[in-house]
């Protein structure tokens, strides 16, 4: 996660997503684009059933969590939280599952 350099969104987009919004108004949470990550993370989803059960429990409690921390968060906060490793791994899952549109 610390080699992805992802395109940052901008805390609004966060919001919406955390609101329930999905589709092309968010596909910017999948800002990771590296080549190699993308493909074997797909691959892993595709071969892995743990792996695939483990990505999906991780995407819905994300989700659950962003939802109720954008609630009372800045701006500022939610880019803090935009820049860790635990929401590059959810742009990565979020991404190849088809998330974000």
């Amino acid at each position: 996660m610390d080699d992805l350099a992802p395109d940052r969104a901008r805390p609004e987009i966060w919001r919406r997503f955390a609101e329930g919004e999905r589709g092309p108004a968010v596909a910017a949470l999948g800002g990771v684009r590296d080549k190699s990550c993308l493909t074997l993370t797909t691959a892993r989803m595709k071969q892995d059933p743990v792996f695939r059960d483990v990505a999906h429990h991780f995407l819905r409690q994300f989700d659950n969590v962003l939802s109720e921390f954008v609630r009372n968060a800045s701006d500022q906060e939610v880019s803090d939280l935009a820049e860790t490793r635990t929401a590059r791994a959810f742009m990565v899952l979020g991404r190849v599952t088809g998330m974000f549109g």
